[in-house]
């Protein structure tokens, strides 16, 4: 009930009687202006009903839940046309929400966006080098014959395709244009253990629903695949764009971004500009690798209560008498970026932590909005990304 009850009180209670009345439930403990204590009761009215109605909405209520942070939002505001509606909604969860009752179906290709940009470069993303410019198949036949390939590739019995356009925030403040495939196909059958109508324990069969996530950015032809199992993604890529762009690719991969932290040898400028929010930036952590060792050897923190940088503890150690550039390489940093509150916010000042890895490891990964314009905004600006 965690999720549940942190959806009851945080949305307002127009909103929660419109999801409710679309459940045809009439609670009595739904009142205006409700308050810590309405909430609880609303709760046990809740916990009062049958196992699978309460199943059904705590399925709705997790789906809306995980719409409400920053990559959720991002999304929803993404996949609207009109996004004045959005201005008359007084908080995420209340805009999750609506957009869950009011349209079902951007609901979905919101968190099918939210799941494809949250995974970008990480663990289950590849991308590849693809066509420019290409307006994809909007042919049915086109659309049957990628389904029947993702079928056989995969052994499943179905497949299901869902293609649409939609836009992405890009490096400096650009926005991209993407077309999203989104392939839906059923798994190994699969059996849990339930209790039956009589109370009885019996094993229920099913098929789980597997999904695919392609996008492809026609500007830069770049076509990305999120699914599981990277033996899988080259070929995907390639059927995409043999059956929706009808041009073949060889699956060339597009090259994992790749840092440079030798900037961070010195004391260095992190600019930035002023409407990005960015108060400070400092240099928490280095850890040192010698020129002729394989292996680091040192790390340098800073301790900022004291003042005292992580070039002054260098200096305070005589690590080269001309910098450390002289006898040390950076293997790993950290960043400390503090961000100014948003304006006419009362809350606290945020910092980001940025942890950067040689070759290509770092902590943010297109977690939210503002990380992802660090990432790809002001690292390349500050120097510490390697042009590939």
């Amino acid at each position: 009930m965690t999720t549940m009850a942190r959806v009851i009180r945080n949305t307002p209670r127009d909103r929660l009687q419109a999801y409710f009345d679309w459940k045809g439930f009439s609670p009595e403990n739904l009142q205006p202006g409700g308050t810590a204590r309405h909430a609880t009761a609303l709760l046990k009215e809740v916990a009062s009903l049958n196992d699978a109605v309460q199943a059904s909405m705590n399925a709705d209520f997790e789906r809306i839940q995980e719409m409400t942070d920053e990559p959720g939002q991002s999304a929803i505001l993404h996949v609207l046309q009109d996004r004045s509606r959005l201005d008359e909604l007084s908080n995420p969860h209340e805009r999750a929400m609506w957009l869950f009752l009011h349209d079902p179906d951007a609901f979905r290709r919101a968190e099918e966006m939210r799941y494809t940009d949250t995974r970008r470069q990480g663990r289950m993303w590849s991308g590849f080098v693809g066509p420019q410019q290409l307006a994809p198949s909007q042919d049915p036949a086109d659309h049957r014959r990628f389904e029947e390939k993702v079928r056989v590739l995969f052994g499943a019995r179905h497949a299901k395709l869902d293609l649409f356009e939609r836009t992405r925030p890009g490096p400096e403040n650009q926005t991209e244009h993407l077309v999203q495939a989104v392939v839906y196909r059923d798994g190994l059958p699969d059996a849990s253990l339930e209790f039956n109508m009589l109370g009885e324990l019996e094993l229920r069969p099913r098929r789980p629903v597997i999904e695919v996530a392609i996008t492809y950015e026609p500007v830069s032809g770049v076509i990305e695949v999120v699914a599981s199992g990277v033996e899988h993604r080259a070929r995907l890529a390639r059927m995409f764009a043999e059956a929706i762009l009808r041009q073949g690719i060889l699956g060339q991969r597009v090259p994992l971004r790749q840092y440079d932290l030798s900037r961070l040898l010195a004391p260095a400028d992190f600019s930035a500009d002023p409407e990005d929010g960015v108060e400070a930036v400092k240099v928490t952590w280095l850890k040192l690798r010698h020129h002729e060792s394989e292996q680091a050897c040192m790390a340098l923190i800073a301790d900022w209560r004291n003042r005292r940088t992580v070039h002054d503890h260098a200096r305070d150690l005589r690590l080269g008498e001309r910098g450390l550039s002289e006898r040390f390489e950076v293997d790993e940093a950290t960043l400390s970026i503090r961000l100014r509150p948003a304006r006419g916010s009362s809350g606290r000042r945020r910092t980001i932590n940025v942890t950067i890895a040689l070759p290509n490891g770092c902590n943010l990964k297109s977690k939210t909005e503002k990380e992802r314009l660090i990432c790809n905004k002001y690292l390349p600006r500050w120097g510490l990304v390697k042009e590939v």
